[in-house]
């Protein structure tokens, strides 16, 4: 009998065994080993936060549906409840609520302000260790502080997607799927999410995780039950199947995505925010995918793509993200907002405005408006307020853990810095478009912090200020010691009190101590602002400017932490050399020259050995007369001169000749300034403008020969010392003629001609025709005077030939001579 009672029941333990053997090859798992030591250095290094225990609850969840796995709160606090571990290990999720008692809650008919810290993970190729996320999430669920959605894709705040399937005798099949409302029923109620998914959950995707299951129960008798999540929520609608509600903010669709996360409001508690829709065509022929062929989708709103994951480098790594996020409340007929801004802030509490991909930290800036009817009858207008967080089903995957920098409206203040430079009159804030400083200027560095009287509930008490100092400023403590000055203020009763920093609290360019005044309004003795001011000198000694970065500060309290940094700024450098310009030397131009340009050559000089760069801008303004120009170029030295020219034809185009006109004297003035607006003397151009052509004959007035007696038999008679001809030419070859009238005395005839005798002893009677006598065919660019006569002796030239006797008496005569162009 016993032997037989073995052998019966073998059949049971061996499928038993499969059943167990098939179930394990269902799932599949991706591991990091280093994620613990990753997320540890990520808590050792996260940012000063508030203490948790004192205004959060971490309470187990109350679920109705027996089927819910989801019967567990992972959440727990680490380094001394500064930080909120949501999720850490495979398939962990938990949620941290507003401890209303404590103060903490969000009223909704006032504006109020949330700022966290957020670590996702480190692994920036595989978003499966990433995933799946966080939510910050606004709610007014019954439960209060122990509501509770689903783990995995739920995020700890979104429905269980139950998805089952029913084994029996070796086979899985009979995939069901819950309903919309289903899904909605085991939601966070009454409640809006700001979500931040780190990883796609498109069910459309070969890429998709496959699902997830969740739970088996066994059957001995009937089939056993299979329960899954299908990874789905990011699905979009392709087909356009499902419409969109009037009542869900504009750009809302089914489904999002993003390289390395996107975050999106949405609807949790509401069946309207599910829909099943179907399943790639791929998946649905996968059997990791069990026959199903519909997954459950959620409605986004205003998704857009973030970097959620580690953004630096292995030597650098930037764990931690700074989010803002700020509750506008509806009035005026106005619908309610969710804004905020991710990446908005760097570790170091400087500021980021930088929305690109570049800087691996891209900022992300978004406003929904929301419905706040989604909350349903609110209880004192006060909602819980909280984060929730889940992990994936990876082992080695990364944890989920939120650091509070301030609560909302428990107390609500801010910080800004700015710097005013007292030699220029200026004060340069983020927004200033001129940030430039001299160096020698004096300075101060100003800190305005401020409590927000409207919006706040407590007073702000023990505030500590961190202030890193900006750079290439001198820092020197006043004649008492003193490094800072505090004015405190209270606006509601108009109390002052000023208060001194010693200089002993500044170490390099860092500077700590404790404010000994609280800020806030429940106290008599609190103030409600406090403005910091340190003075300094700006400080530059190098030969270029140097750009100062923005510097961090940090007010930390209680109950609020609040930071600024100052506004990036530049220091020039020194000018106290001088720019001389060299006088010029006279310039000839000609008219109407076509090819005349008029370059102004320059040489500019700088003392104290002070050198030029190549690229170094030079501006010259010109002035002609009552007009002006200016015109800019290079250095091109490396020198303490720079040699150049102004093109001054070129600049003043069209108008050039109009205004240096034929045979005139024009004065040019120009002064040169140098990049670092050091100006030079002012020089004088001299510009002589030539006539464009030029030519002239200039003869004595009388041509004189020598006397002679009556009986005179000479043949020649001999010119008097003195007569000169000459011409003059420019750009003008010429040749020169001669001839004459006739000789008389009264109506009496000269006896004789007036000839031109050259030197190879032709002779030419000048008063039968015009007489070529000398000639040059080279037209010269320069002003040229030929002198002709200067060739002449006394036998050659123009002389008076006697043909026979004449009577006494005084001849006379004209003689004309002839100049013409050659050409």
């Amino acid at each position: 009998m016993d032997v037989f009672k073995v052998l019966k029941c073998l059949p049971i333990l061996i499928w038993i065994t499969l059943l167990f053997f098939l179930s394990l090859t269902t799932t599949t798992t991706t591991t990091l080993a280093d994620s613990a030591t990753e997320d540890q250095e990520a808590i050792n290094s996260a940012p000063t936060g508030l203490d948790i225990h004192k205004f959060f609850k971490i309470s187990p969840p109350l679920n109705n549906d027996i089927h819910d796995p989801f019967t567990d709160n992972d959440a727990q606090t680490t380094k001394d409840g500064k930080v909120l571990d949501l999720a850490t290990g495979s398939g962990s999720y938990g949620a941290a609520w507003s401890d209303t008692s404590a103060g903490n809650y969000i009223d909704i008919r006032k504006d109020q302000t949330v700022s966290a810290w957020l670590y996702f993970g480190a692994a920036t190729n595989n978003e499966l260790l990433n995933g799946q996320g966080m939510a910050l999430v606004l709610q007014n669920d019954p439960r209060g502080y122990n509501a509770m959605g689903a783990g995995y894709q739920g995020l700890g705040v979104y429905g269980y997607d139950k998805a089952t399937t029913s084994y029996y005798y070796f086979t899985e099949g009979s995939p069901t799927v819950a309903t919309p409302d289903y899904i909605a029923s085991t939601a966070v109620k009454n409640s809006m999410a700001l979500e931040f998914d780190s990883q796609i959950n498109d069910a459309l995707s070969s890429r998709d995780e496959a699902p997830i299951q969740l739970n088996y129960e066994s059957g001995l008798i009937f089939p056993g039950t299979y329960y899954y999540t299908l990874n789905g929520y990011d699905t979009k609608d392709t087909a356009n199947k499902f419409p969109i509600p009037s009542t869900y903010p504009n750009n809302s669709k089914f489904g999002a995505s993003g390289g390395y996360g996107h975050i999106a409001v949405t609807y949790p508690g509401l069946a309207t925010s599910y829909a099943l829709l179907p399943i790639g065509v791929s998946n649905q022929s996968n059997s990791a995918w069990k026959g199903f062929t519909s997954a459950a989708s959620i409605i986004h709103s205003g998704a857009k793509s973030a970097q959620l994951v580690d953004a630096g480098t292995d030597d650098n790594p930037i764990y931690w993200h700074h989010v803002t996020f700020t509750w506008k409340h509806a009035s005026d007929g106005k619908p309610a907002q969710i804004k905020y801004a991710f990446n908005d802030k760097y570790l170091d509490g400087t500021i980021n405005n930088d929305s690109s991909n570049l800087g691996g930290y891209p900022r992300v800036d978004q406003t929904v408006d929301v419905d706040h009817n989604i909350f349903g009858d609110i209880k004192d207008n006060k909602l819980y307020w909280g984060f929730t967080g889940a992990n994936g089903k990876s082992s080695g995957i990364y944890s989920k853990l939120v650091v509070f920098e301030s609560i909302p409206a428990l107390v609500h203040a801010d910080a800004k810095a700015s710097i005013t430079d007292n030699t220029l009159g200026k004060v340069i804030t983020d927004d200033s478009t001129d940030k430039n400083i001299a160096h020698g200027d004096k300075l101060t560095i100003n800190y305005n912090v401020n409590y927000d009287t409207e919006n706040s509930r407590v007073d702000w008490n023990k505030i500590a200020a961190e202030i890193d100092l900006p750079t290439n400023i001198n820092y020197d403590s006043d004649s008492n010691g003193n490094i800072a000055t505090i004015n405190y203020k209270n606006s509601l009763n108009g109390n002052t009190k000023t208060e001194y920093i010693s200089g002993t609290n500044l170490n390099a360019q860092s500077l700590k101590f404790n404010l000994a005044e609280n800020l806030g309004k429940i106290s008599d003795t609190a103030y409600t602002s406090a403005d910091i001011s340190i003075n300094g000198i700006a400080d530059n000694t190098t030969d270029h400017d140097i750009d100062v970065p923005e510097e961090p500060a940090k007010f930390s309290g209680e109950n609020q932490i609040s930071t600024t940094s100052t506004p990036n700024f530049k220091v020039t450098y020194q000018k106290n050399w001088l720019l001389t310009f060299k006088n010029p030397d006279p310039i000839n131009i000609v008219y109407s020259d076509a090819n005349e340009n008029l370059n102004l050559p320059t040489q500019l000089s700088y003392d104290k050995n002070h050198h030029f760069k190549t690229e170094d801008p030079i501006r010259y303004d010109i002035s002609v007369g009552d007009k002006t120009y200016n015109a800019s170029t290079q250095a091109n030295s490396t020198d303490t001169s720079a040699l150049g020219t102004i093109p001054l034809r070129s600049i003043v185009g069209d108008d050039f000749w109009n205004i240096f006109k034929e045979k005139t004297t024009q004065k040019v003035t120009v002064t040169a300034t140098d990049k670092d607006d050091i100006k030079s003397n002012t020089v004088t151009y001299i510009i002589n403008v030539l006539q464009n052509k030029f030519l002239d004959v200039n003869a004595s007035k009388n041509l004189d020969f020598q006397d002679v007696n009556y009986l005179s038999t000479n043949e020649y008679l001999k010119r008097k010392s003195g007569f000169s001809v000459s011409v003059t030419s420019l750009r003008n070859p010429w040749k020169l003629s001669v001839s004459t009238s006739e000789i008389k005395k009264g109506n009496v005839k000269f006896n004789g001609t007036l000839v031109y005798r050259k030197k190879d002893g032709t002779v030419y009677d000048l008063t039968s025709e015009e007489v070529p006598i000398a000639e040059n065919n080279v037209a010269s660019d320069q002003l040229v005077t030929t002198v002709i006569s200067k060739s002449w002796t006394d036998n050659t030239g123009p002389l008076l030939k006697q043909t026979g006797i004449s009577e006494v008496g005084k001849y006379s005569g004209t003689v004309t001579w002839y100049v013409t162009n050659s050409i």
